[in-house]
């Protein structure tokens, strides 16, 4: 019989399932990555797959949270390091509308096929959660910054929030413009915006 994995053990095997598990769903879509595949790649035996995840579903959400934390604390660092105001509220606006970039995996929660074989599988109201992921990251940073005086008093955030996701969409359709025109484009929507959003 197997000896038990140790606590370190089982931390770093969870690590490199969240790895695989970010790098195959990015690659192949959740529905053509197979669990044996999964733990193959992560070093286990498929049996030791489940002491760690119930399902290939449960870990996509794991490493989805995990995606989420990665990005936020990315975030919080550039936005701490901003020499202005400004180019706080700007780097906000281009780091929600190019998240995608840095973390590919989030593609994922936009593809049907994905969105099918999760709402098989698990509550409908978790499906439809991270969808939620931008404006739960964004709000609480825009309302302190306007409690800060940095944002005008009379900029609605629910408004706000829907001009981040607007940018967000502009660049799923950057194949209809190019990738460098639809940059240039976010950049110069961001410097008006928050032109437009910060106080003087």
């Amino acid at each position: 019989m197997p000896r038990p994995h140790t606590p370190a053990e089982r931390e770093r095997i969870r690590a490199r399932l969240l790895e695989v598990g970010r790098d195959s769903f990015a690659r192949a879509g959740l529905a053509k990555v197979s669990i044996a595949e999964l733990a193959r790649s992560a070093g286990i035996g498929k049996g030791s797959f489940y002491q760690f995840f119930e399902s290939k579903e449960e870990l996509f959400f794991a490493v989805h949270e995990h995606e989420e934390e990665t990005f936020k604390a990315a975030l919080a660092r550039e936005l701490e390091q901003a020499p202005s105001k400004r180019d706080a509220v700007r780097s906000l606006l281009l780091a929600s509308a190019t998240r995608l970039d840095e973390h590919p995996f989030l593609r994922q929660l936009l593809d049907p096929v994905t969105i099918r074989a999760l709402t098989l599988r698990v509550a409908p109201e978790r499906v439809a959660a991270p969808s939620l992921g931008s404006a739960l990251i964004a709000q609480p940073r825009l309302r302190q910054w306007q409690r800060r005086g940095w944002l005008r008093p009379e900029l609605d955030v629910e408004t706000a929030v829907d001009v981040l996701t607007a940018m967000f969409v502009i660049t799923l359709q950057r194949e209809l413009v190019g990738a460098e025109a639809t940059l240039r484009a976010l950049d110069e929507l961001a410097e008006s915006v928050a032109a437009r959003w910060c106080t003087p």
